[in-house]
């Protein structure tokens, strides 16, 4: 029997584990893409907000339902003319558009035959782990432009950080002990 890959510990055979690292990392991918493209909701629901002259808790929730119906092209555009001089975060989020759009649209799709060999799957891990680092980066540039935005609105950092821990309170609450 081959040696197990990964120094992993598990009752899979080989393929089976390939199949669901190949899945696990596509998760993962997804997921990192929709955290950088709500944090672009964030960022222009918030900066819209803070111009606002009366924002209200109200009008940030209709504004992040307004943005949330964007498409990602639509919320990067709307972050060139909202940000102009922000060109690392914008060429951030142009970078990692059409891997987004790939991921969401055509992976499998496109990758149907090398998904049949475990060299195919090998060369489709390395292609999902390496979306991962387009995807923090932006979020990370937006994720800064973000607080950058709140605090020239005039919420001082501590109190930016008050309202992130909240809702993360809250969920933690409603997770069941197991």
């Amino acid at each position: 029997m081959a040696e197990p890959l990964m120094g992993r510990e598990d009752d899979l055979d080989d393929h089976n584990y390939q199949v669901r690292e190949v899945y696990a990392q596509y998760r993962l991918s997804s997921y990192l893409g929709q955290v950088m493209e709500k944090g672009v909701v964030n960022l222009l629901t918030l900066q819209a907000n803070v111009q606002s002259p009366y924002p209200t808790t109200q009008s940030f929730d209709v504004l992040f339902e307004k943005f949330a119906g964007y498409t990602l092209g639509r919320l990067i555009v709307t972050v060139e003319r909202t940000f102009p001089a922000e060109v690392d975060t914008i060429a951030a989020l142009r970078r990692a558009l059409p891997i987004r759009n790939s991921l969401a649209h055509d992976f499998f799709w496109d990758r149907a035959a090398q998904f049949m060999s475990f060299s195919g799957r090998e060369a489709m891990l390395a292609e999902i782990v390496s979306m991962h680092e387009p995807f923090q980066s932006a979020e990370a540039l937006v994720s800064a432009l973000v607080r950058r935005v709140a605090e020239a609105g005039g919420i001082a950092s501590e109190q930016f950080e008050a309202h992130l821990a909240e809702p993360l309170d809250d969920l933690k609450q409603r997770i069941p002990d197991d």
